[in-house]
């Protein structure tokens, strides 16, 4: 393909993207699976392209002032920051942009010479947010907020989680080195392994005989801080796709096989639920880990109350700690969203918190980094629920990753990991224990 050519598919993904509510990923993969003929220099080519004017929405923006903000001018206004050549990229040629008109020839000659970062521009364009999104954060993170948010605007690596009852990290990191994958250990989850380069996963036999799953490191010390053994009965209660489940599974031994303990996955949509069964045939674990679809109608929440040592509630949330792979949610984003997902957040809590056994303990999770889907959540739930206590994390991380130092958390009862301070996507936890 021509510059040209890879120019006029970055506006038409950007404006499908700007259009529709699906994540970006699957408006790109699909729109290249539809074109099988795209060399991978130019899909790399585009994707940059796509990802890039993503990451930089809000300077793009500000650099445009009153000019028209669109997939095309933001394209073109990007180009001539980086110091690209815009009649190269929009010179009217059959497969490319139509030829510049008068109004984005006088934005060319404005913008040419400058550079994307400005010192003029306010903090919060800086570093990608909407003001009233960087006002939340910034009391969250203090002095390092600038810097916290410059790491979530970065791309983000590929981590694989290893299915440690069938095989160890080493085995698998050589599994996959043959095949010409080169991958480093995670330095906090003692079971997983950080790629170099993202690659296509999939087509390694070590995924295909689900030695390894495509997890972030974070959400992999989630699953280790439930603290699953081999007797315990746990329940994943926003289940989803499954990710976590099947590394629970991993730390109750159903992998093997020579676990007492149960799992059970339940989830609001059976579509999600169905969307782990490719992940579970891999595993081996298709008919080990029970599924329920939960509804207001059924009687399965009251029938189980008080029965499982470990419920995980990893809380739909605005998923603000995953912008390094979903920039284009932070656009979308609303105060009004915000206060939806807070309002189910703690209803999913006070659902949950029932079928916790005395003694046992509740996993409150997301991956967000919003105090008012955190600590907020937290803290009220406590207030109507004295029946349960909370766990301080340090106490926790020392008890289910005995060889991994805890990150310095201060005097916080809580985990949250970033993507500046420990190379993940944001992860908060809070653990508590239900009296016995």
């Amino acid at each position: 393909m021509l510059p040209a050519a890879r120019t006029e598919a970055a506006i038409y993904l950007l404006g499908k993207i700007t259009d529709e509510r699906r994540p970006a990923d699957d408006i790109v993969r699909a729109w290249f699976q539809a074109r099988r003929f795209v060399g991978s220099k130019d899909r790399r080519a585009i994707r940059e392209r796509v990802y890039g004017v993503l990451r930089a929405l809000n300077r793009l923006d500000w650099h445009l002032g009153d000019a028209e903000k669109s997939a095309r001018t933001r394209v073109l206004a990007a180009i001539v920051l980086e110091g690209g050549d815009a009649a190269a990229n929009f010179d009217g040629s059959p497969h490319g942009p139509a030829p510049l008109n008068d109004s984005e020839q006088l934005l060319v000659d404005v913008l040419t010479g400058k550079q994307i970062n400005d010192p003029a521009m306010p903090g919060h364009v800086q570093v990608e947010l909407p003001e009233w999104l960087a006002d939340k954060l910034k009391p969250v993170f203090g002095e390092t907020f600038m810097a916290e948010m410059t790491a979530l605007n970065q791309p983000a690596p590929m981590d694989l989680r290893v299915a440690l009852g069938r095989v160890s990290r080493d085995q698998a990191k050589q599994a996959l080195a043959k095949g010409g994958i080169k991958t480093d250990l995670t330095p906090l989850s003692p079971m997983g392994l950080r790629l170099e380069a993202h690659t296509d996963i999939g087509r390694t036999t070590a995924f295909r005989k689900g030695f390894v799953e495509v997890q972030d490191e974070g959400s992999q010390i989630l699953s280790l801080l439930v603290g699953a053994k081999a007797n315990m009965h746990v329940l994943d209660y926003c289940a989803g796709a499954g990710g976590k489940t099947l590394a629970i599974a991993d730390r109750l031994g159903l992998t093997d096989g020579q676990s007492s303990g149960k799992l059970v996955a339940t989830d609001v949509e059976a579509a999600r639920l169905e969307r782990m069964d490719k992940r579970l045939a891999r595993a081996k674990l298709g008919d080990k880990i029970e599924r329920h679809v939960l509804s207001d109608t059924d009687t399965w929440a009251v029938d189980h109350a008080g029965t499982f040592d470990r419920v995980l509630v990893d809380a739909p949330c605005t998923g603000a700690g995953t912008w390094r792979r979903h920039p284009e949610q932070k656009k979308r984003l609303t105060s009004e969203r915000l206060s939806e997902l807070m309002a189910m957040q703690s209803d999913v809590l006070n659902n949950a918190a029932p079928l916790v056994k005395p003694g046992g303990r509740l996993i409150y999770a997301t991956c967000s980094l919003l105090a008012e889907e955190n600590e907020q959540r937290v803290e009220a739930f406590l207030e109507s629920h004295p029946n349960f206590q909370l766990l301080p994390i340090q106490t926790v991380w020392a008890e289910t990753l005995k060889k991994v130092e805890c990150p310095d958390m201060g005097e916080s009862p809580y985990l949250r990991l970033t993507p500046y301070r420990h190379g993940t996507d944001g992860f908060f936890v809070a653990v508590m224990a239900r009296n016995s």
